[in-house]
């Protein structure tokens, strides 16, 4: 079953990437926006910490690093469960209720309907750079700790999938559903910086309700590590 998803899920892929590029300006133009976002908040980020020693006890390059981990993350998010934005036309016209009838998991189409190759194009240059810039500033304490990253990692993005697919329920009752994923957006950016300097209250929020913390900061700190095994363990049972 599972390798019978795979396969319908690299040729919806493969169809938004044909219609994608279709229009390889708006590509292009797309791609550099990405960039060029990235650079400006890079900039910030070094005028900021071009003032101050360190933000909330963390030196200049472990707050890029918080930067770096966010954007990897998300760009994964968004990568796979772009659909969710193409999904609310399928309701409002009845499409869905085609698919419902079809032999696949009711979520299959709305959250994995649609992957941006975009966002796959940007991925790999950031995954290079923060490899890169992990291994040229000895972030990690060791093999355990990167182990640990990346099971987190997988962690965020199951997160990020129950997430999607909470805003896909809301829309099946609701037809709405651009509200929720924008301020899922918005309060995931508070992630771009360590959460650390948020008030413990803030920070309660961004744990507990949409678990921002759990899904950008945590793994974050695992590979630095700065992680307790209660946060390993929260991060799980969460």
């Amino acid at each position: 079953m599972v390798v019978k998803l795979i396969k319908i899920w690299l040729m919806f892929t493969s169809r938004a990437a044909q219609s994608a590029l279709l229009t390889t300006w708006a590509g292009v133009l797309f791609i550099i926006g990405k960039i060029v976002r990235f650079l400006l908040f890079f900039v910030f980020l070094f005028v900021v910490l071009s003032t101050v020693k360190n933000l909330a006890g963390y030196n200049r390059e472990q707050v890029i690093f918080f930067f770096l981990v966010f954007t990897l993350i998300d760009a994964l998010v968004q990568f796979f469960f772009r659909g969710v934005y193409h999904f609310r036309p399928l309701i409002v016209s009845g499409d869905y209720d085609l698919d419902l009838m079809k032999p696949l998991p009711s979520f299959f189409r709305p959250i994995f309907g649609y992957s941006d190759i975009l966002d796959f194009v940007t991925l790999i240059p950031l995954w290079f750079y923060f490899l890169w810039f992990v291994f040229t500033n000895h972030l990690f304490a060791g093999i355990g700790d990167l182990i640990l990253f990346f099971l987190l990692l997988g962690n965020s993005i199951v997160l990020g999938f129950a997430f999607h697919l909470f805003v896909c329920g809301v829309c099946v009752l609701t037809t709405e559903i651009d509200h929720l994923i924008w301020i899922y957006r918005d309060l995931t950016s508070m992630a771009r910086f360590p959460t650390d300097i948020y008030y413990k209250f803030i920070q309660y929020i961004l744990t507990f309700t949409i678990p921002v913390v759990i899904l950008f900061t945590v793994p974050a700190k695992a590979l630095l590590g700065l992680l307790s095994w209660q946060w390993v363990v929260l991060a799980f049972l969460i």
